[in-house]
């Protein structure tokens, strides 16, 4: 006999923050002081950690579980939308025309979406748990507008390749949906186990693949990123590299693991020339830029194909370092746009290259936060950005992938041209400006000092989170086999 399993203790963390959000929305209206909505949102987040923490494993329905693998996601996901929370108050108290509680009532909303797709059970679940986190960000790229009118070209461009990427997808799920009658994990999986529909589902997995391509810039999907990146509210923008880009990763991971994990290694042999092309590109569009936020909207590009090496070796191993070099880069994100808004806060102009000339002569505090951020992007040593790309090239010579791995490491040293060339501009050239400095707020700072920390500390010492990470994939895989 079917039944449901209407388990809501599962959906806790989502509860919440619906709850929440649709506060926002009743209510902002007719609150004068806006900064209850930080301190809401604060408190939200703060329940979100203890439930996700302390509730047990389970499912709601078929379509929704809470396990070990998506459980260490959103973990990860609710610690980085806790630090970007921090950073967007200091940016709202400097931009207090954006509405504060469609601001955090979009953000609670997509956080939701983000859970859902990487919790999701089956295609259709996840398919809906990414257009949940996706659509919110294209108003909250918009929200901008009061103070640029390229804030609606951003959220267009974005809004054209999201409405590109779900038809993809939609594409993809008709194919598996014709070729076995489910879109459930399990039973692609099993049709695949059998060798049956084999042709039919690797087509499928490459629309699939074609839809989170463009959410996640890889080429030639990736001319919406700088638009997109640069028209947002720098919080935004910090969420859209860092939160969507690590769900959509995790969740493309989990695709991998739970449905189409027979064609592990055709999938990682179709990624060869999309990954090194992403890389190539986005590091070379990335140093002709003289807009920051530009530049890092480019090399995200190439940072997401660095990550998508870890698909060719075609084993969990690999999966474990994306999801480590993913969690690496959201830090990093976290941190060099927390810096971003202090910079914009003395002077917009900062955000312009030419005009960070000698910041470090009254700024030193900043632009030695900048150097060690800029070093871990570029993969300099002994920062995580370098174990990161570390594991990456040390999975692909294991896995007789050396021309692979040569290509990438000289790429690697035109894309770390763009953070040198800026951290030049800090300290060998000449001010600019006269300015006088603004004092440091604590909520921006925290964020900022907690990113460097992990930065320097897992490039020292990364064995605790690669190995964390490698052990939940363990556990996870164990239980899928030996659960009965």
């Amino acid at each position: 006999m079917f039944t449901l399993n209407l388990n809501f203790s599962v959906l806790a963390v989502e509860l919440i923050f619906l709850i929440t959000g649709i506060f926002f929305f009743l209510v902002d209206k007719f609150i004068k002081n806006k900064n209850y909505a930080y301190y809401l949102v604060f408190l939200a987040i703060l329940l979100g950690f203890g439930f996700l923490m302390f509730t047990p494993f389970g499912d709601f329905t078929k379509a929704y579980q809470k396990d070990f693998f998506s459980a260490t996601i959103q973990l990860f996901l609710l610690i980085g939308a806790f630090l970007i929370v921090l950073i967007s108050y200091t940016f709202l108290q400097e931009f207090r025309a954006l509405n504060y509680g469609e601001f955090y009532g979009l953000f609670l909303f997509s956080l939701i979406g983000a859970f859902v797709m990487v919790a999701s059970q089956d295609l259709l679940t996840l398919y809906l748990g990414m257009e949940l986190m996706s659509i919110p960000v294209y108003f909250l790229i918009a929200s901008n507008f009061v103070y640029g009118r390229n804030s609606l070209e951003g959220s267009l461009k974005y809004f054209i390749a999201g409405a590109l990427a779900s038809a993809f997808i939609i594409l993809g799920l008709a194919l598996v949906y014709h070729s076995q009658g489910s879109l459930i994990f399990k039973d692609i999986f099993t049709n695949l186990a059998q060798g049956l529909n084999k042709k039919e589902l690797f087509a499928a997995l490459i629309l699939i693949l074609a839809g989170f391509s463009i959410k996640l810039s890889l080429v030639p999907f990736h001319m919406w990123a700088p638009d997109a990146y640069q028209a947002s509210p720098l919080p935004v923008t910090t969420f859209l590299a860092g939160i969507v880009k690590f769900a959509l990763m995790g969740a493309f991971i989990k695709i991998m693991i739970l449905g189409f994990s027979p064609l592990r290694v055709e999938l990682g042999t179709f990624l060869i020339p999309i990954a090194l092309i992403t890389v190539l590109i986005g590091s070379l569009l990335a140093i002709k830029q003289d807009n920051i936020v530009r530049m890092l909207a480019y090399s995200s590009v190439a940072h997401v194909g660095y990550a998508s090496l870890g698909f060719l070796s075609g084993d969990y191993l690999g999966y474990g370092f994306i999801l480590f070099y993913m969690l690496i880069y959201l830090f990093t994100t976290i941190g060099t746009f927390g810096l971003l808004i202090y910079l914009a806060s003395i002077k917009r102009e900062f955000l312009e290259i030419p005009s960070m000339s000698g910041i470090s002569q009254k700024l030193p505090l900043v632009a030695f936060l900048i150097l060690v951020l800029f070093f871990s992007l570029a993969g300099v040593p002994p920062t995580a950005g370098f174990m990161a790309k570390f594991y990456i090239f040390i999975m692909l010579v294991k896995g007789n992938f050396i021309g692979v791995a040569i290509l990438a490491l000289l790429f690697s040293v035109i894309g770390a041209y763009p953070y040198l060339r800026v951290i030049k501009v800090i300290y060998m050239d000449k001010p600019l400006y006269d300015y006088e400095k603004e004092r440091y707020s604590i909520s921006l700072f925290i964020p900022i000092i907690l990113s460097l920390f992990i930065v320097l500390l897992f490039g020292v010492y990364p064995k605790p989170a690669v190995d964390f990470i490698q052990r939940t994939l363990y556990l996870y895989m164990n239980m899928l086999l030996f659960h009965t």
